[in-house]
């Protein structure tokens, strides 16, 4: 059943329903674009009416992904309201890992540290800041 998902985008999708997907995007977009382009080569200028056809087509993209949303619904399931606490420290540990320890959130300006308890992440800061000083306490390193 694996098989059966691709990722595009970063998103996952159904491989049966992306190839629909794509067979209507181009069912219906190539049809209103030549249509339109015949009919505005009638009424307008040649390249004035390509444009305004381009336009169209470009219309009928849009319609096509709204049908597209209609017959295939998301199939993730998005949960609101929980915490990860561990993803979050697991996402500071690889930060660390990267640049090196991020440091005591109360040593910030005050319009930093504002904004990240704003944002909700000065516990988070706290917390991986003592989790660092207490590994250097029991490793005997300088904190």
């Amino acid at each position: 059943m694996e098989d059966r998902y691709l990722e595009v985008w970063g998103d996952t999708v159904d491989k049966r329903h992306l190839l629909i997907s794509i067979i209507l995007g181009v069912g219906i977009s190539v049809p209103v674009y030549l249509i339109a382009d015949w009919l505005f080569g009638m009424l307008a200028d040649g390249a004035v009416g390509h444009s305004y056809a381009l336009l169209v087509g470009l219309a009928g993209c849009i319609a096509a992904a709204v049908v597209a949303a209609r017959l295939f619904k998301p199939k993730r399931i998005v949960e609101v309201g929980t915490e990860h606490t561990g993803s979050r420290e697991a996402a500071m540990d690889a930060i660390e890992a990267e640049i090196g320890p991020l440091g005591d959130p109360d040593e910030l300006p005050r319009a930093a540290l504002a904004e990240v308890k704003e944002l909700g992440l000065y516990d988070d800061l706290k917390a991986q800041h003592e989790k660092n000083r207490r590994t250097a306490v029991e490793t005997g390193e300088r904190a």
